[in-house]
Parts: structure tokens; C-alpha cells; sequence
């Protein structure tokens, strides 16, 4: 994890040209843990918020590919975690799983769209993410990528040279109150993400 933070991401952005502005965070805790939320439009999102981001974070991804030569085994250095999605119950065992590692550290990054964005929009999200925020009690953390999209979309296999900013919001706490629910999370999160998204201002 800390040679993906420290050696891989900065030094793969720098390779192919991209240039990151990171805005937010300052005056949050990063001792503590979160589930970190981000948008998803491209395959620079990973190296950037490994980047970008003054914590270690693990990743969750899909079991098949930890079994991809080479690639799997990169997954198993970055100590991604896995998560089963051959069906609902194995998935959400695996969801159960990762949130009982989340109080211990290190955070977990979660793309709540569940896949990359075709047009650069904010698609729906899934439960996942919200749901292991409420069963861990740690805060959800919103993370908005601006930029990755216009310089490296799904449909196109060339990495175009710019900058990409990435804006750390508030965290929003699940302990107590309204937000110990999984859907009201859902909605306040995305609403949040959205808007950093639109504006470029951390919310």
C-alpha cells in the first residue's frame, strides 16, 4: 500500500502528464478511519486518489480479478479487499467482512457507481458503501474527481497531458442521528458529491 501511495500513483501520473490539484481536508482527522466515496469516469481514479490522499486507503474489488496473473497479485500487494459478487448473499458477507476491518484501519475506498461512468455523470449509487459506513460507525467520507473524465474516458485508450482536481468534502458522521441510516447516507452523500462535482468547492 504505501509503495502504491508513495512510488506507483504519483509516478504514473507523472509519466503519462497529469498534473493534480487537491483542495479540502485541512482541517479533518486523518488519523481516523472512513469509507471514502468517490465518482468513477476513469482507470486514472485509482492512481489518483491513491495520490491525492494523505491516508493509507484500501480499495475493494471484484474476487475474479485477483485470480488475473500479474494484475490479481498487484491486488494482493495494494491489500485490496475482495468482495464476492456471484451473488446477494456472498456479497453481502463480503460487505460484513470489510466493514469489520474498517474500525481498524486503514480506510476503505469505495466507487459507489459500481462501475465507470460512460458520459462523465454521476450515476446512480449502490448500498454498499453506506451500508458498511453504518455497521463499522465510521464517518463517510465524499471525495470528488474533476477532470479524469475529459482526459481519460472508458471509450478511449490514449491518456491525454492536464490537470485533474480532486476535492475532499465534509465527512458525514454515522453514529447517531439521521445518517445512521443507510439510505438517508445514500442520499445526503451523493447530494454532496454532486455538488462539489458542479461547483469545485468542498462541502
Amino acid at each position: 500500500m504505501r509503495i502504491a501511495r508513495n512510488i506507483w500513483a504519483p509516478g504514473l501520473l507523472r509519466i503519462v502528464g497529469i498534473q493534480l490539484q487537491v483542495k479540502g481536508g485541512e482541517n479533518l482527522d486523518w488519523s481516523r478511519p472512513y469509507v471514502v466515496i468517490s465518482n468513477h469516469t476513469s482507470q486514472l481514479d485509482i492512481p489518483v486518489i491513491f495520490a491525492a490522499l494523505p491516508m493509507p486507503v484500501r480499495f475493494l474489488a471484484k474476487k475474479s480479478l485477483f485470480y488475473i496473473p500479474f494484475f490479481g497479485w498487484s491486488l494482493w500487494l495494494a491489500q485490496f479487499i475482495p468482495v464476492d459478487r456471484s451473488g446477494a448473499r456472498k456479497a453481502r458477507l463480503s460487505i460484513e467482512r470489510a466493514a469489520s476491518r474498517i474500525q481498524k484501519g486503514p480506510s476503505l475506498m469505495v466507487f459507489p457507481e459500481g462501475t465507470r461512468s460512460l458520459d462523465g455523470q454521476l450515476a446512480a449509487f449502490k448500498a454498499g458503501a453506506f451500508l458498511m459506513a453504518t455497521r463499522a460507525g465510521v464517518p463517510l467520507l465524499p471525495v470528488a474527481i474533476r477532470g479524469a473524465f475529459e482526459l481519460f474516458p472508458r471509450s478511449t485508450l490514449a491518456v491525454r497531458k492536464g490537470r485533474i482536481e480532486v476535492i475532499i468534502g465534509t465527512p458525514l458522521e454515522t453514529q447517531q442521528g439521521p445518517m445512521s441510516d443507510k439510505n438517508e447516507l445514500r442520499s445526503a452523500a451523493r447530494e454532496r458529491l454532486s455538488s462539489m462535482l458542479h461547483t469545485g468547492i468542498s462541502v
